[in-house]
């Protein structure tokens, strides 16, 4: 779909349109700056991925957002696993 110099390209712009509004909506979700870093990176790793997946159904934000949300919800679900185990199942 892209050669290397394109997608660098592509990828840039995307990040550069679509960063910050990946960033609030990861700080609203995680209420934590340093998460929402690390997660707003993740978000654009798997843009880089699952960019030749992208079907332009929707917008290219809406599909960013979306990815973003489900970073969150995986970023959830592995904070709650780790604490069930924090809490109590090595516990004696």
């Amino acid at each position: 779909m892209f050669d290397s110099e394109d997608l660098e390209v592509t990828i840039s712009k995307l990040y550069q349109a679509h960063y910050l509004d990946v960033y609030k909506f990861l700080i609203c979700f995680s209420g934590n700056r340093n998460d929402a870093e690390d997660l707003t990176q993740e978000v654009f790793i798997r843009v880089l991925n699952h960019l030749s997946h992208f079907n332009q159904q929707s917008s290219i934000k809406t599909w960013i957002l979306s990815i973003a949300k489900h970073v969150a919800i995986d970023h959830y679900r592995k904070k709650k696993f780790v604490s069930i185990f924090k809490e109590g199942f090595f516990k004696k």
